[in-house]
């Protein structure tokens, strides 16, 4: 029977409701899959359910060499079965107190005794291993002490494949991996295929990518070629989408891949809206295709495992909370856009606006316990938790499009936490890590034509892609106290000082989508490369960066501005990504203040009023006023604010930017600006968008 981890979870779910304690087995050959399926319990059922494994009666090394049995560890006669029965009939007898299993240490090569509590509160235990249904060296017995076996079955081909991983995870490759895998793995494996009868359950886990789709001569890659069995969580990171999946989910996967399997994502999703995440992760075991387009409409299709984890915070805030707190948790990054920070663009400050974050300190303020809804309000109790346990704090990382963002970061969490616990929030200041980053990759969103070349000419079924252009840079501030994985063997630019990089980034790469964005709709086209590939837009884009970005620059080590900026034009101009102007414009208002603003702030203070920036923010307020009188919405969470701005225009020229002080700031005041802002409205109005940016190129 083929089955999917949830089916299994259902069936578990079915031997929970009949009452008692209940022990099931799960069993297979090496490489059959036992560890995923325990995973999916584990997460489906949470403190419902307590894994055992069969792996912690391992006999000792010491103990395998006086019996001359070390060099066929994991063989039948080299576990202690007793004991195993032994403890199997102690959870079955179980009425009260807590009975404590062992655990074997992959990178102690040793069962550590002691180290898995299993409660008597708890209905379900799940045990794993090869060797449930063997009838000789004593292990007849097992089978006695369990009320379902399920066996594991597996395509030979594929478990060779995975047992290659595994033991590469261990350090093992080569001819050295060659040989356990054939003399240890595989005879120990025949063995337990003989056993398959015996089961309760003989199933077949479902692929959860379909790579073998029929009529097709596909070009597909392989699953991760590490032992994903042997991931664990090094990461957590909030706000799990397209982006984190192109970008930092693919670097982390070449770090897992390198050998490094203590660097695992676990991912949260904290929006109703991430509960499809959730559902399609489950299915395909967590796994997803990245797919690169270049401009030439070569495609290239890579399955990410990095992601071995995903919870969402409104099923369960709890199991959040203990991963974030969990002492492996060494980096938390963030994807949660400018807008999930509440920090004033104006001020710096932690400024409250959102209505999670509300909502957490409402109950916080309330005293005695709490339940976080936000990323603030997860992160301030996490960080509590770990402080109280003494453990060492997680290391911060903001992945969003923010000048500074790890410093901007630092400012809304420490202000959040001054709100719920100031001796909290002084530690947090005192002792987190918030370095700075620089992300870039385009990766527009996901439509039903990525699925389709994925089946086309790569034979993947995938319900959750992902698709970017092939170029990708990641900058990193090098502070890391509780450790990081070793990123600049991946592609990462490890550096003292991201601050360079970040700025030419935004006022380059993200403030050009501001610029052709409005303009762009206002002339008619809807794609990026249309604005691109035009002669017209791309000299008024390459005005914005020659002649007012570029001068507000510091030197950027290692990078040639002139060809930056023309591997941008020629990044924005590739077809294949298919990148819509209308997700360049969403939250206009907080992206404006956020990569335009400051090069205007640059540019006043060097005596010059910027014209194509003034040109920018008068199309958003004209592309504004024609969304909705056309009856269509604006995505913007000062819908409301802006409305009262365009309003304000009409009663004075140069009031739109007067009345959005908290867009603005202390340009809203600067006559200056108003002006040359109210000019270039009356310009689009008269000239039309080319006219107005002629106009604005011969100032």
């Amino acid at each position: 029977m083929t089955v999917t981890p949830e089916d299994l979870v259902r069936r578990a779910r079915d031997l929970q409701a009949s009452g008692g304690r209940r022990l099931i087995g799960i069993t297979g050959a090496p490489g059959a899959g036992k560890s995923t399926v325990c995973a999916a319990l584990a997460d489906a059922l949470g403190d419902d359910v307590v894994i055992v494994g069969m792996d912690g009666f391992h006999l000792a090394n010491v103990e395998l060499d006086r019996l001359g049995r070390r060099g066929r560890k994991g063989a039948p006669d080299t576990f202690d079965v007793a004991g195993y029965v032994a403890l199997l009939r102690r959870i079955r007898a179980q009425q009260s107190g807590t009975v404590y299993a062992p655990v074997f240490d992959r990178g102690l090569d040793e069962a550590v005794a002691g180290a898995q509590a299993v409660p008597a509160d708890v209905a379900l235990v799940v045990t794993e291993g090869n060797y449930l249904l063997l009838d000789d060296h004593g292990w007849g017995e097992v089978r006695e002490q369990l009320d379902e076996v399920w066996f594991l079955d597996v395509d030979a081909g594929e478990r060779e494949r995975r047992l290659t991983a595994r033991r590469a995870s261990f350090g093992d490759h080569g001819e050295t991996a060659l040989a356990w895998i054939r003399d240890v793995d595989l005879p120990n494996g025949l063995r337990v295929e003989q056993t398959r009868e015996r089961a309760d359950l003989v199933l077949a886990l479902r692929p959860r990518l379909d790579l073998t789709v029929p009529g097709t001569d596909p070009t597909h890659p392989a699953l991760p070629a590490y032992d994903r069995s042997a991931v664990r969580t090094g990461i957590v990171h909030l706000g799990v989408g397209a982006f984190h999946r192109a970008h930092q989910a693919m670097f982390f996967d070449r770090v897992l891949a390198a050998g490094h399997p203590e660097w695992g994502i676990c991912g949260v999703g904290l929006l109703p809206g991430d509960a499809r995440t959730r559902d399609v992760l489950r299915a395909q075991d967590h796994l997803f295709t990245s797919l690169t387009l270049d401009d030439a409409g070569r495609s290239e299709a890579r399955v990410i495992g990095s992601l071995h984890r995903y919870l969402f915070a409104p099923d369960d805030p709890e199991a959040v909370l203990a991963e974030l707190a969990a002492p492996g948790t060494r980096i938390v990054s963030l994807t949660i856009t400018e807008g999930g920070y509440n920090v004033d663009d104006a001020t710096g400050e932690f400024r409250p606006v959102d209505a999670e974050v509300l909502a957490d300190l409402e109950a916080a303020g309330r005293g005695g316990s709490w339940t976080p809804r936000s990323a603030l309000g997860f992160l301030t109790l996490a960080l509590q938790r770990r402080r109280a346990g003494g453990t060492v704090p997680f290391t911060v990382v903001s992945c969003d499009n923010l000048p500074g963002n790890g410093t901007f970061c630092r400012s809304a969490l420490v202000g959040f936490a001054s709100r719920v616990n100031p001796e909290l929030a002084a530690w947090i200041a005192a002792e987190v890590a918030f370095p700075n980053s620089m992300v870039d990759r385009i990766t527009p969103a996901t439509t039903p034509e990525v699925a389709t070349v994925l089946h086309d000419r790569h034979g993947i079924v995938d319900a959750w892609p992902v698709r970017s252009e092939v170029f990708v840079q990641w900058v990193l501030e090098d502070t890391f106290p509780a450790g990081r994985p070793p990123l600049q063997d991946v592609g990462v630019q490890v550096v003292a000082d991201v601050e360079p990089y970040e700025l030419m980034k935004l006022r380059l790469l993200n403030a050009s989508h501001q610029v052709m964005g409005y303009l762009g709709q206002l002339d008619g086209a809807e794609m990026v490369h249309e604005v691109c590939l035009d002669p017209g837009f791309r000299e008024f884009l390459r005005a914005w960066m020659d002649r007012e970005a570029r001068p507000t620059l510091p030197p950027v080590p290692g990078i040639d501005l002139d060809d930056y900026c023309s591997t941008l034009l020629a990044r924005f101009g590739n077809r294949a990504i298919a990148d819509t102007l209308a997700r360049q414009v969403a939250d206009a208002s907080d992206r404006i203040p956020t990569f335009v603003l400051p090069v205007v702030r640059d540019r006043i203070a060097a005596g010059v009023v910027p014209p194509v920036a003034a040109l920018v923010v008068a199309g958003w307020s004209v592309w504004l006023e024609r969304r909705w009188a056309a009856g269509e919405a604006v995505p913007d969470r000062r819908h409301d604010r802006l409305v009262a701005a365009i309003a304000a225009e009409h009663q004075t020229p140069g009031g739109f930017v007067a009345a959005l002080p908290e867009v603005f700031a202390d340009l809203s005041t600067h006559e200056g600006f108003r002006a040359a802002v109210a000019r270039a409205r009356a310009e689009l109005t008269e000239l039309g968008t080319r006219g107005a940016m002629a106009a604005a190129l011969a100032r």
